[in-house]
């Protein structure tokens, strides 16, 4: 039988892999609240559930390990991006001009927030005359900001609740990636 460590490792190799306690709940057939009762100590779960939950992130850890691309691989380096000020109008304009369906808003190194079309095109159905409003008025959460060396699998992780994530070296960024820039890559599983 093989030793389990302890049931601290659970959390922080969930973490790690940025696993929500909700994501793992649903993978193993859980409860969230197991999953966080467990975490904080409160239950001492049967050896088995044990077992299962920690061999589950094993498994996933197992998997990011495995694979050879990274953030720098297959992002987009040219990023079209709107500043703060920008009208919603100008927005749609980028986003047919290059066809994309999000873009960062961004200005001296600082990220604002985002722009999704999804959401444009709530507010324009609603009210026509938005189009002409700075961004600021609709803009959303800022994409999330990774290394240039993070590896792909982490990123699709990132890429199920963000339409993008950005690249950064240093204190520039240097590129975005989406689920388009995923789907080019013909590892991905």
């Amino acid at each position: 039988m093989k030793n389990l460590p302890p049931l601290s490792e659970i959390k922080r190799l969930r973490k790690k892999l940025n696993i929500s306690q909700k994501d793992l709940a649903l993978k193993l057939k859980l409860t969230q609240s197991t999953i966080s009762r467990i975490e904080s100590g409160l239950i001492d779960p049967p050896y088995t559930k044990f077992k299962m939950i920690f061999e589950y992130l094993e498994e996933q850890r197992n998997k990011r390990k495995k694979s050879k691309k990274y953030a720098k691989d297959i992002m987009t380096n040219n990023i079209k991006l709107i500043k703060p000020n920008s009208s919603i109008r100008e927005a749609v304009e980028l986003m047919n001009e290059y066809g994309i369906s999000q873009l960062p808003i961004i200005e001296n190194k600082y990220n604002y927030g985002s722009l999704t079309s999804k959401k444009i095109q709530k507010y324009i159905t609603d009210n026509p005359e938005i189009i002409n409003a700075d961004v600021s008025l609709i803009k959303e959460l800022p994409f999330p900001e990774i290394d240039k060396n993070w590896n792909v699998n982490d990123i699709s992780d990132l890429l199920l609740q963000y339409s993008a994530v950005l690249v950064r070296e240093n204190n520039d960024y240097i590129g975005i990636i989406t689920d388009s820039d995923l789907l080019r890559i013909n590892n991905i599983k």
